[in-house]
């Protein structure tokens, strides 16, 4: 079976999920929606490495997309700033009975997080569309909730659950989110938008709730740390120059609390560098292999650790587009990684011919 699929943008993410999305034998693009008018009018293949045709043209005209009757729409337009627009862009689709995935437009991670109103909103949309709409990725996402479920499974007494990202940021193009939001290249002390005003809480929240409430534990507060480290010595990512002595390095976490202690907890160490080792610092817990990583810590009995380990952006990109098929068949409503069925790619080369 072909699922026809519109998509929204093409920042690196994006242009990484369009590029895989035309691998896929079970997906089909049917149409492309742009935010600026100077990307609309072109050949989706425009936006990609090699310039392909793809026969699909971009448009940035919501109506157009829909009028295509999809069966899911991915949304990876950037949300940064833009929040609740973003979950705005959503409901249009649901309503009109179009499933949507997204990476962005984090507010509809989980239920208790969304704002009542939009939660309203959403509700009606989904209902009237017969639609449903599930938000993913890696983190958050399937790294952090999916992937995090799944390692509870031999453990006995569980004190604690720590969900850590380790990720280069060194080909990242996104200047104002690397440097507004994160803060890097930004002096110590610096305090960037993401440690600001329950941001980081705002971001993370929804993911530390779907794992409690597979641990059936109400969270009751959270806990925001953000710190920086910095090298001696001028990096240069692809958003520009870092100055030696600025922030090179981000470690920020997110403690969810049940009567008073630490349940569940995020973790980041997000740095500027194509390999870790370069950071030479050991002031925070290291990822086994170069390359972005995930790594789940259960503290208890038994305590135990998993890590998955990854040298390609596709690794973000590829839950959101594994899980169409489940979301095309899950009930109607907003969906957490509970009420979704399991997931897996579906691109097995013995389908496709001789292997490579």
């Amino acid at each position: 079976m072909k699922y026809r699929v519109v998509h929204c943008g093409t920042g690196y993410v994006g242009k990484i999920a369009l590029r895989l999305m035309l691998q896929q034998p079970h997906l089909e693009l049917v149409g492309h929606h742009v935010h600026s008018p100077e990307k609309a009018g072109k050949d989706t293949g425009e936006f990609l490495d090699g310039n392909p045709t793809t026969g699909v043209i971009t448009t940035n005209n919501w109506d157009a997309v829909i009028a295509r009757k999809p069966d899911v729409l991915t949304y990876f337009f950037d949300s940064v700033r833009r929040e609740r627009e973003a979950i705005e862009d959503l409901i249009q689709f649901l309503e009109a009975g179009i499933n949507v995935v997204c990476l962005s437009a984090w507010g509809v991670g989980h239920r208790k997080t969304v704002p009542p109103d939009l939660m309203a909103r959403i509700d009606a949309a989904c209902k009237k569309g017969n639609s449903s709409l599930f938000f993913n990725g890696c983190d958050p996402g399937w790294a952090t909730s999916d992937l995090a479920i799944a390692a509870l499974a031999p453990a006995n007494r569980i004190d604690c659950i720590r969900m850590i990202e380790f990720a280069s940021f060194a080909n990242y193009t996104a200047e104002y989110a690397s440097r507004e939001y994160f803060g890097f290249g930004k002096p110590p002390g610096f305090k960037p938008i993401l440690a600001q005003g329950g941001l980081i809480e705002e971001m993370w929240s929804p993911t530390l709730h779907r794992v409690a409430d597979a641990l059936g534990v109400e969270l009751d507060e959270f806990r925001a740390v953000y710190e920086t480290d910095s090298v001696d010595y001028d990096i240069n990512p692809a958003f520009g120059k870092v100055e030696a002595g600025t922030a090179s390095v981000v470690h920020f976490e997110l403690q969810g609390l049940c009567k008073g202690r630490p349940v569940v907890v995020l973790e980041h160490l997000d740095h500027l560098f194509k390999d870790v080792g370069e950071y030479k610092n050991n002031k925070w817990t290291r990822p086994g292999t170069p390359g972005t990583s995930y790594r789940i810590e259960v503290e208890g009995s038994p305590s135990y650790a998993l890590e998955v380990h990854s040298h390609s952006s596709d690794f973000n990109v590829t839950p959101v587009l594994n899980c169409i098929p489940s979301l095309v068949a899950a009930p109607p409503g907003l969906l957490g990684p509970l009420d979704l069925p399991r997931y897996w790619s579906r691109n097995v080369t013995a389908k496709l011919g001789p292997w490579p």
